[in-house]
């Protein structure tokens, strides 16, 4: 509705325009002819008809013109206002990725699709240690902390949809193709953490981030996503509990 009043703006007041240049061209030659005939018998009278016709009808356009103007600028924010809407309905504020609704529609289409070739898999990324960052240094450090890996994460999608932060220091990334492969998968995951491991600076403190990755491939016993996700976090965990590495430098 409200994009069709968008649209409707440019003809409203491009027909603001022409009645008001109808109306002065009409008055210029109402001008010519009164001079050339100034005794015409009844001339007065018309004269002053057409002056108040012309004066209606440029009252009209720039009431067309107002209406265009309100109408557009209307519609115009109401789309800004869906726009807002859609983006908190379905993306993480803070780092810009998709959220968790949105990931869960993506890898449920992943795993229903049957071309040829290697179908998808599953990475969980989790920040080791991500309390000490917000304690230490406070919140700003660790949004800014999550903005960095999130960042890093998406640079590894193949489409920047793939990528997710489900909650808290929680992520997630669909691999596709030759990276969902088993061999392709673990060289990815090796490169996603030397990726994670790069340290940045915030207000002179060296943060480096650190993070555990839990691996899952379709198979008989994980067909649904919750399959798929539950034997991701589980192998997260495992590798969570053997050992993690420092946060903060």
């Amino acid at each position: 509705m409200f994009n069709s009043l968008a649209n409707m703006r440019w003809p409203i007041l491009a027909a603001a325009l022409l009645g008001l240049f109808c109306s002065l061209l009409i008055a210029a030659e109402f001008d010519l002819v009164s001079v050339s005939d100034p005794v015409a018998p009844g001339g007065r009278s018309e004269k002053f008809e057409l002056e108040g016709l012309l004066t209606l009808s440029g009252a009209f356009s720039v009431l067309l013109a107002i209406l265009a103007y309100v109408v557009g600028k209307t519609a115009i924010g109401e789309r800004r206002r869906r726009a807002l809407i859609e983006v908190v309905a379905y993306f993480d504020p803070l780092t810009g990725l998709p959220n968790r609704r949105v990931f869960d529609e993506r890898l449920a289409s992943a795993l229903a699709w049957t071309g040829a070739g290697p179908g998808c898999a599953l990475l969980l990324i989790d920040l080791d240690h991500f309390k000490p960052v917000n304690d230490q240094l406070g919140h700003a450090a660790g949004d800014k902390l999550l903005v960095e890996v999130g960042e890093r994460i998406r640079a590894f999608a193949a489409v920047p949809e793939d990528a997710a932060r489900l909650g808290g220091d929680e992520f997630a990334l669909i691999l596709r193709g030759e990276a969902a492969t088993e061999p392709g998968a673990r060289t990815l995951i090796l490169q996603l953490h030397e990726a994670i491991r790069r340290p940045f600076t915030y207000k002179g403190k060296l943060i480096t981030p650190a993070a555990s990755i839990g691996v899952a491939f379709p198979g008989d016993e994980a067909r649904r996503p919750s399959d798929l996700l539950e034997a991701a976090d589980s192998d997260m965990y495992r590798n969570k509990q053997r050992g993690r590495e420092r946060l903060v430098a």
